[in-house]
């Protein structure tokens, strides 16, 4: 605009000129001709700063352009970091050979949806997706599918608690920090102290909150109900109403005693409304106690012990040999774990019976028991478990026997 401003005036000027020009001397034949070019040349000024200007007014816009898309880049960018998924796929076979009362009984608990014990291969894909709220909180989701691959369909018998009712959003909760405080708020997974009374990856139905406080010295102060059922395992019905709520309470304390040593503790207690007569009492109490010491080069000793205020059949203890650790991302990597475990039938939850695969938990299980996992690739491995175990009631007779074999893909 001030370029044309400046152009304008000196057209007006040149022009004052030859009119004074022309006024002196108004016998020149070529006044009229200069005066036509001046104004020709100020039209081609113009017209080239018109031009000048629709060039810098595409240039603004292409550039403003730009911006937009970039900005919009970086909010997705943002929005990427903010989301992640991780989990893993996984196809197993499992085996069975029972004997005497636990014989066939694999359906009616839960561990296979055919009949006679048998075999169970099936193939499934466990799913965990976080999004980060802010640098503080995020939220959590996990999710699970799994495919009976006898007859390619869902394990389900319709109820809650069932695989197709609520394996879906096995855990769906809020986890942040306020202070020095760990919270969460949701339906989430919780082992307390060595997994006797529930152990970890099995207890998916804890509905409340939890707080914890502590690095190496944490306190974990956790309220609210537990589940009744969850994805198709077995919890131990002296304890856990199927029918009424499962008011739960617990509080954990964790310290290292030494750099190769720890120590845990837990205290657990569950009350109901005293409607369900299955259940040992309307104000349940379940304690636990244990260590663990490195005691060679990748060998790790474990012991722990636990009971409930049951009258009978109400101790609980595991120990056993830990060697190497598993790391997923290590092609070459392994871990194997050989233990003895005995939970009578009112003495625990959830025992850390072969990790998941056994139940009748209310008949009381007894024996060894060995598990392991090797990566044969990042991100690529196999995981074994194998079980024989009696039952320690007194009433019911022989054993049950299984192995499970399962080949996960880690993303």
């Amino acid at each position: 605009m001030k370029k044309r401003l400046v152009v304008t005036l000196i057209g007006v000027f040149l022009f004052c000129i030859t009119g004074t020009a022309l006024a002196a001397d108004s016998s020149s034949n070529n006044a009229a001709a200069e005066l036509k070019n001046i104004q020709l040349r100020i039209k081609a000024l113009e017209d080239e700063l018109a031009a000048q200007k629709d060039e810098l007014d595409k240039k603004n816009k292409s550039e403003n352009e730009l911006t937009n898309l970039n900005v919009r880049v970086n909010t997705l960018e943002k929005k990427s970091d903010k989301l992640t998924v991780s989990g893993f796929l996984h196809l197993s076979e499992q085996v069975w050979n029972n004997s005497g009362d636990f014989k066939n009984i694999t359906a009616k608990t839960g561990e296979t949806p055919h009949t006679n014990d048998g075999h169970y291969p099936a193939v499934g894909i466990d799913l965990y997706i976080n999004y980060k709220v802010n640098d503080k909180w995020a939220i959590k989701v996990e999710d699970e599918v799994v495919r009976d691959l006898r007859n390619g369909g869902y394990w389900s018998n319709g109820a809650d608690g069932s695989v197709a009712a609520s394996q879906h959003d096995d855990q769906l909760y809020a986890e942040g920090v306020v202070g020095a405080t760990a919270i969460k708020a949701g339906r989430f997974d919780y082992g307390a102290a060595y997994g006797l009374m529930v152990a970890q990856g099995r207890s998916k139905g804890i509905n409340g909150v939890q707080f914890a406080v502590g690095d190496k010295q944490k306190t974990i102060f956790t309220y609210g109900y537990y589940g009744q059922s969850w994805s198709g395992i077995a919890i131990n019905p002296n304890i856990i109403s199927s029918t009424t709520d499962n008011r739960y309470v617990a509080l954990e304390f964790d310290t290292p005693l030494s750099q190769d040593s720890n120590f845990k503790a837990a205290f657990h207690n569950i009350k109901n409304n005293g409607s369900d007569p299955t259940l040992i009492s309307d104000n349940i109490n379940l304690w636990e106690f244990g260590a663990d010491k490195m005691i060679a080069k990748d060998l790790q000793l474990f012991a722990t012990y636990g009971q409930s205020n049951a009258s009978t059949q109400n101790k609980t203890y595991a120990a056993g040999l830990t060697y190497k650790q598993l790391d997923i991302k290590k092609p070459g990597s392994y871990s194997i774990t050989a233990s003895y475990l005995k939970s009578e039938a009112k003495s625990s939850i959830m025992p850390p019976a072969s990790n998941y695969w056994v139940s009748k938990y209310d008949w009381g299980l007894e024996g060894p028991e060995l598990s392991a996992a090797v990566m044969f690739d990042k991100n690529l491995g196999m995981n074994f478990w194998a079980s024989a175990l009696r039952a320690t009631d007194g009433i019911h007779t022989g054993r049950v026997n299984t192995v499970k074999a399962q080949f996960s893909i880690y993303f």
